[in-house]
């Protein structure tokens, strides 16, 4: 059975885990973490989606699932979680960089689209060149 819930403190080691193996040479960023929307087992976490917040802006930095998710609601519970949770903390706008067709299909069903904000500079430096930049904007009757 699976439940969709924000990050807590005692999440971090499962979480850490989750994400070392996409991304073996992971370094925690609590903040970062801690704006974490989880979906667990019983025994683990098999997919999450976290932002990092400048200003108004939040950026989607961590989206990882794994194949048991696939075709499933549970990513769109997921992305619903977060959008109230950035909202609630005064976020306007969120913004994820998409290199592949796939991610960015499911992004556009989750109600992204082609950006219209200008990213924060010292996140434009970090994009890979063939990177494209989606948002989605958040009002009160968004919700």
């Amino acid at each position: 059975m699976f439940n969709v819930a924000g990050y807590e403190k005692q999440d971090k080691d499962q979480v850490v885990a989750f994400i070392r193996k996409a991304q073996a040479d992971f370094k925690p960023d609590l903040e970062i973490l801690s704006r974490s929307i989880l979906v667990k087992d019983d025994e683990n976490v098999v997919g999450m989606v976290s932002y990092g917040a400048y200003g108004d802006m939040g950026i989607v930095r961590y989206f990882l699932y794994d194949a048991c998710l696939a075709g499933t609601d549970l990513i769109i519970g997921m992305f619903f979680e977060l959008y109230k949770r950035a909202y609630s903390e005064g976020i306007k706008c969120l913004a994820v960089g998409v290199t592949n067709e796939e991610a960015r299909t499911l992004l556009g069903m989750l109600g992204f689209t082609t950006a219209t904000k200008e990213m924060p500079e010292a996140l434009k430096t970090q994009l890979h060149e063939n990177t494209e930049i989606m948002t989605i904007n958040f009002t009160p009757s968004f919700f």
